[in-house]
Order: C-alpha cells, then sequence, then structure tokens
C-alpha cells in the first residue's frame, strides 16, 4: 500500500484526516480507535479541542467501524449522525467506533471521544452509514 493509499492505518486516502492528524490505532470487526494528540492548531478560544475536530474523529471511526466488517479498501457514505458534547476535551483524544448492526446496505453505528487514559467522556455519537465503491 502506498502512503497516497493509507491515510494514517485508515486504508483508504483521507487527506482531512491526515491534515488534521488522526491515527488508526486498531481496525478490525470488533471496533476501530483512532487518536489525535492535542497541539495549538486544533484548539478553539476556550484552550479545549474545537467540536468540529471531535465531531470528524466520532465520523470517522463510525466509517473505520464499518470498513472493520466490509473492508479496508471500502469508502463510507455517513446517511446520519447526532452527537452530544458532555465535557470540554483537552490533551490528547482517542475514539472508538462499533457497529450496533450491520445489513446489507446501511450500518447503525456509535463512537466515543474519551481522554487518552479513558476516564473523561468528552461526546458520543449515532449514526447511520453506508458503504459505497471508492471513487476513482
Amino acid at each position: 500500500m502506498s502512503a497516497k493509499e493509507d491515510s494514517n492505518g485508515f486504508g483508504i486516502d483521507i487527506p482531512f484526516a491526515k491534515f488534521v492528524g488522526l491515527h488508526v490505532v486498531e481496525q478490525n470487526e470488533e471496533r476501530s480507535l483512532i487518536r489525535v494528540d492535542q497541539r495549538p492548531e486544533l484548539l478553539n478560544s476556550w484552550g479545549v479541542v474545537t467540536g468540529g475536530v471531535i465531531m470528524t474523529m466520532l465520523d470517522l471511526a463510525m466509517g473505520a467501524a464499518v470498513r472493520g466488517r466490509v473492508g479496508p479498501k471500502v469508502s463510507v457514505a455517513t446517511i446520519d449522525i447526532s452527537m452530544a458534547f458532555m465535557n470540554p476535551a483537552s490533551g490528547d483524544l482517542v475514539v472508538e467506533g462499533r457497529v450496533l448492526k450491520g445489513g446489507s446496505a446501511t450500518y447503525f453505528c456509535e463512537a466515543e471521544a474519551r481522554s487518552a487514559d479513558g476516564k473523561v467522556l468528552f461526546a458520543k455519537g449515532i449514526g447511520t452509514m453506508k458503504p459505497v465503491l471508492p471513487r476513482k
């Protein structure tokens, strides 16, 4: 797999994931786990990780969980997503994505964003994802 194809472990090229600095720690049939290290470019005016970064991580973790089931080269489109923020996020973040139910066309997923040590829950998301053929 070339560096262009491997977007920090996602298995497909996701330029925005590279830009933000997201890394896949784990991706299998049970779950996905992605991580980002806090740095000044990801902070908002309050000095915490911006909600857009967290939303991106929740979305991509659910997509990675689907790819863990259907194959790493499959693109995943988000049909619907809902997120809730529980705590301001500071420090390094990890997000776990899981498939709750999968079918032939859609997958129902959830994801949680936590502190790197897993003790603080920052946000939770649920979404409906659809595997699609990669664009050429």
